[in-house]
Parts: structure tokens; sequence; C-alpha cells
């Protein structure tokens, strides 16, 4: 878990190669332990680890490959929950026996973004972009699918990054392989559960059926908070455009019924304050396996999850290259990709370090929230490896 001191690390950005290297040669000690290896991989904007679990490394041994990604933005929870992970594997916690007894290989890539990580600049978002000003997140669908032809959104100007690269190549060996079952996880955080609450929480009350919404996951709040609150609806469809051509909808409720979800909804997100915000996201390739794993991960995890009715959401509809929608691109059959959302911890980092100095209660509050999103990505881990 996070401790105080890891905190502090983190905010120093002054010694980020420090940290770097405490990381890097954190992970390389998993090693000596049976079944783990650590590979590094050098590229123009850093080093980026690898760690392998398996009792063998013979392709044709194995029926499953478990990914795990991490840190592609200026995000923590994939990175940290891998190294919590490894702790528990290291302390005995969790058997490896146990978890590579299934003819599985298990890769986690916990630092995917070093140049970011070294790099949290003002005009970098804090560190979410590449080298070039790029977004990685938008390479993997011309990665692993070259042929797919509509990737309008897959950042077609720019060269595919090494990262995603060297992805593919650890991959490639077991993708020929097409009896191999390929399951590939990548951890995200975002601010816009906590933002877009607050607005609607703030907003939707004054504009009630004119207000604007811009974003699915606006809308995805609100059909949540009438799902959980059994608030009907007879206006179909829910979610509407009043012109064809504009790039919001509006919400179809009379003013009535607006009143109460808009008093559920200060209700809701008073009775969830303090815990994590969360959702998955699915392809339409991978909507089984995952709305079975968020399901399960949530039912383990209710006490410190925000109540949900929706543990995981329909990615496919957004038109860009991330992993979730690289899933229905490719030929090759037997992928599952998924993507896990959480809050983010370090929207600025700035001023983060700002409210680390001049709020008495900073380091306990962000301590608690983190070792929630590490918890969550623990529990992610162990639920994937498990099922099937």
């Amino acid at each position: 878990m996070i401790s105080k001191k890891y905190l502090k690390l983190l905010l120093d950005l002054r010694n980020r190669n420090c940290l770097f290297d405490k990381i890097l040669n954190k992970l390389k000690n998993y090693a000596n332990l049976e079944n783990i290896y650590y590979s590094e991989f050098k590229t123009s904007e850093g080093k980026i680890p690898i760690i392998t679990l398996a009792k063998s490394l013979n392709p044709e041994d194995f029926r499953y490959v478990k990914m795990f990604v991490g840190a592609q933005h200026n995000e923590y929870n994939g990175l940290f929950g891998i190294i919590e992970f490894l702790n528990m594997l290291e302390k005995s916690i969790i058997s490896l026996d146990e978890i590579l007894k299934d003819h599985s290989i298990i890769i986690m890539a916990p630092l995917m973004n070093p140049y970011g990580f070294l790099h949290p600049r003002k005009d970098n978002k804090s560190g979410y972009y590449l080298k070039n000003g790029a977004n990685l997140n938008r390479f993997w669908r011309r990665t692993f699918a070259p042929e797919y032809k509509d990737g309008e959104n897959d950042l077609i100007n720019f060269k595919i990054p090494e990262h995603a690269k060297i992805l593919k190549k650890i991959l490639d060996e077991f993708w020929k392989r097409e009896e191999i079952q390929v399951y590939i996880l990548d951890f995200h955080e975002t601010s816009l559960l906590e933002r877009f609450s607050e607005e609607l929480n703030n907003n939707l009350k004054i504009d009630l059926n004119t207000f604007k919404f811009s974003h699915w996951l606006k809308e995805g709040i609100i059909y949540n908070v009438m799902k959980l609150y059994d608030i009907k609806y007879t206006r179909k469809p829910l979610f509407y455009k009043s012109n064809p051509n504009s790039d919001y909808n509006h919400i179809n409720l009379p003013i009535e019924q607006l009143n109460v979800v808009c008093k559920k909804l200060q209700e809701y997100i008073f009775t969830n304050k303090g815990k994590l915000q969360f959702y998955f996201c699915y392809s339409n390739r991978s909507k089984e396996f995952c709305k079975r794993l968020a399901q399960k991960i949530y039912n383990n995890l209710e006490d410190i999850l925000w109540e949900t009715y929706f543990p995981a959401f329909n990615h496919s509809f957004n038109n860009h290259g991330c992993f979730v929608n690289m899933n229905d691109a490719i030929i090759r059959k037997g992928v599952y990709s998924m993507e896990l959302e959480t809050q983010k911890h370090f929207f600025n980092i700035f001023d983060e370090i700002e409210k680390s100095k001049t709020e008495i209660d900073y380091f306990d509050k962000k301590i608690k929230i983190m070792n929630m999103s590490i918890r969550l990505v623990v529990e992610s881990i162990k639920e994937m490896i498990n099922l099937y």
C-alpha cells in the first residue's frame, strides 16, 4: 500500500529519477522469487519494465495469457496496485502455485509511459502524454489491427510508439497460436466521475430539461441514479438530440420527475462520499467476461466502492484506438480486452503539491483513497486470473 513516505516521493518532482529507479529496483527484486521474471526494454523515452509470472516460458505450455497494463498516463493505481500484488506474492499472502495452476502465463507492464512519469509538466497535463505530445492509449488498435480502416481517432499522423510495439512483440509468440486465449486489463484513472457528478448536482436542477448532456458519462451517472432509486420513465429514448447535428443530448423527462432525479442525485452523492468511484469498460467481444468480472469485484469490495447499478459500461461506441476498441477490430479470436477507470488522484500534480503544504489532513485523505484504488486493482488482478 502507499505510505506517507512514498506519497512524498511522488510529490517531489525534482527527484523523479530517484523514485523511478527505486521502482525499477523494487520490480527487479521480485525476480528473486521462483517463477517470476523481470525484463527491461530501453526506449528513447526511458525504460519500460515487464514482469512475467510463469512456470515455463514455452508458448506451447499455455492456454491462457493474462496481461495487466498500468501508468500510460499520469496515473498510479495500476503501477502501485501491481506492486502491491507482487508484495503479496513475496509475503506468501497469495500463492503463486495456485495462480499458475491453469496453464496460464501472467504478464505485467506496470509503467508504460516513463517519459510522462519522469517529466510531469503543466503543458503535458502533469505527465499525461508521450514525448511527442501523443496519447499512448490511442495506438493499440493500429498496433494490433493494422487492417482496420475506420480509425479516425487513432492518431494516424503519428508513428506507432515504441511502447506499443514492445507489448505487441511480447504477445506475438502467443498471438500466432490461436488456441491461446488472451485477456488484457488496462488500468486508468479519470477525473470525469467526480467533475461530472459535481456539475450535474450544481447545474441540472437549474437548467432541468434544457441541460446539455455533452458526454456519455453524464448520461450514465443520471441513469445509474434512476436505476438505483427505481425511478421509472415512459418517454423513450431517455436521452435524445433536439437537432441531429448537435453534439449533446437532452433528457426526456417531465419537470416533476427531473426534480426527483436532482434530489436523489444529491442524496446519492452524500451517501457515497468518501467511497471510491470506478467503472470497467468493455467492447462487444469482451462484454460477457468484463461484466462478470466487474460484478464479482464489486460484490467483493462493496464496502469501499461507490454504489452502482453498472459496475461495467459499454465502450465500443467510442471511435478511438484504445485497448478496449482494439478488441473488436482484430481478426484473431479469443482476445478479450478491458479497462478499469478509477478516481484520478493527481489531475494536476502541481495543485496537489500546494495542497500538501497547506492542508493539515492532506496526506491522510490522499493515502486513504489511493489505498482504496490499490485494493481495487489487486482484487481485479486476482479475480481476472481466476476467471475464464
